[in-house]
């Protein structure tokens, strides 16, 4: 593959992830290894991590895409009263009454 081909699929990958449903799709690099598309960063959800596979694999017929993408796990589940008061009432900063002083 030569270097304007390198450039032209570079391209045609990036602005199909700028339209894609991708939150961040500046957060995706762009590889070329041999004759694969390289997709590396990291994003938000599964979902956006399928989005971006499509998207570049849309962007021409004949490249093969391998997606590298990390997906950043938040954990948004139910709060945890008992513990989120525990980590507010001891924090890292302060030393425990028992250590020996």
């Amino acid at each position: 593959m030569t270097s304007v081909e390198k450039l032209w699929i570079r391209a045609a990958v990036r602005e199909a992830l700028d339209q894609s449903g991708v939150a961040d799709p500046k957060a995706i690099t762009i590889d070329i290894e041999g004759d694969d598309v390289v997709l590396k960063g990291s994003v938000a959800s599964a979902a956006e991590w399928m989005e971006a596979e499509y998207a570049a694999s849309t962007a021409s017929s004949f490249i093969k895409v391998r997606n590298a993408l990390d997906i950043s796990v938040v954990w948004e589940g139910p709060k945890d009263d008992v513990y989120e008061a525990g980590v507010e009432s001891f924090p890292a900063s302060d030393p425990p009454s028992w250590t020996p002083g």
